[in-house]
């Protein structure tokens, strides 16, 4: 009876932490159909150096660029100078933070005719691949700033060795995937001739990859499909509504209870549950908590007596 009441107690089950709902079984994201038409961004820092990161990686190839910002309001015209060496393309992924949240950003992605696609907010995981590869940078950055070395030029040894480097979903270096060609790196290797059917074992290989890891991931979080009904649903991003206000968020941030809801316009008769007279007498009676401080009684030293 104690259990269920406080299930189905709206502000205690809003200030239960570690209460959550079971996670939804992990979605696949299919892959881009083609190199540097489908790019996730997000910022990482700020550093000990003040400065922060604009990330940037191509969802296909997994090919990452980089830009340091010394303030995020400064994103425009660095997206701008990644566009002008790779492209534009055609989705742009990233959270709801204010710099693309912004109508300066908006007119951006209309001028450049790019669809700038939102995540769940409060989700990062919905971004995932920008926020792998976001630790992993973050990990080596401040591990030279440890070692008190230069850590731009670090980073750059960093991202050529990332991208020369064969993934482990794709079998395949960012570098290749994206430009059809290796990339030169101290290490000797053999030239060999660009292969036309590699974006197709890309897709094998990253569609295997990502069943394999959706049913390891989740039988270890004992994933269930939520049965909520909402005002609006994508995968496990929904949208719930309650008067004139919207909310939107991953579907484990929601439950599910048995709540009653009494109109406005509705008045309790006081007939309904009346209070015995001996009740209001007992509350009368109950005795008020003793102070805290000592009752004894108190005299000033010698000294201060007149």
């Amino acid at each position: 009876m104690v259990q269920e009441r406080i299930k189905n107690c709206i502000p205690c089950q809003a200030a239960t932490q570690g209460t959550m709902a079971k996670p939804e079984p992990l979605k696949i994201t299919p892959l881009a159909k083609a190199p540097w038409n489908e790019i996730a961004i997000d910022f990482v820092g700020p550093f000990p150096s003040g400065e922060t990161l604009l990330v940037v990686i191509d969802e296909f190839s997994r090919f990452p660029e980089n830009e340091i910002l010394h303030s995020t309001t400064a994103v425009i015209p660095k997206l701008d100078g990644i566009f002008s060496r790779q492209g534009i393309p055609k989705v742009v992924k990233s959270d709801n933070g204010p710099p693309f949240n912004s109508a300066e950003f908006a007119n951006f992605a209309s001028f450049l005719g790019f669809q700038h696609r939102k995540v769940t907010p409060y989700w990062p995981l919905a971004n995932g691949e920008v926020e792998s590869f976001m630790r992993t940078l973050e990990k080596a950055i401040r591990t030279v700033h440890l070692e008190k070395k230069n850590w731009k030029q670090e980073m750059n040894v960093f991202l050529r060795q990332h991208r020369a480097t064969p993934h482990s979903t794709t079998y395949t270096s960012p570098s290749e995937a994206l430009n059809s060609r290796k990339l030169q790196t101290l290490l000797p290797q053999l030239t060999e001739v660009p292969n036309p059917e590699a974006d197709n074992s890309i897709h094998e290989t990253d569609s295997e990859k990502k069943i394999k890891m959706k049913e390891y991931d989740d039988k270890r979080r004992c994933s269930e499909t939520s049965e909520i009904k909402v005002v609006a649903r994508k995968g496990s991003m929904v949208t719930a509504e309650r008067g004139s206000q919207k909310d939107t968020r991953n579907v484990s941030f929601f439950r599910k209870i048995k709540a009653t809801f009494i109109p406005e316009d509705a008045t309790v008769d006081e007939s309904d549950d009346p209070i015995p007279h001996s009740q209001h007498n007992l509350k009368q009676q109950v005795a008020q908590p003793p102070p805290r401080r000592s009752q004894r009684n108190r005299q000033p030293p010698k000294r201060l007596r007149y």
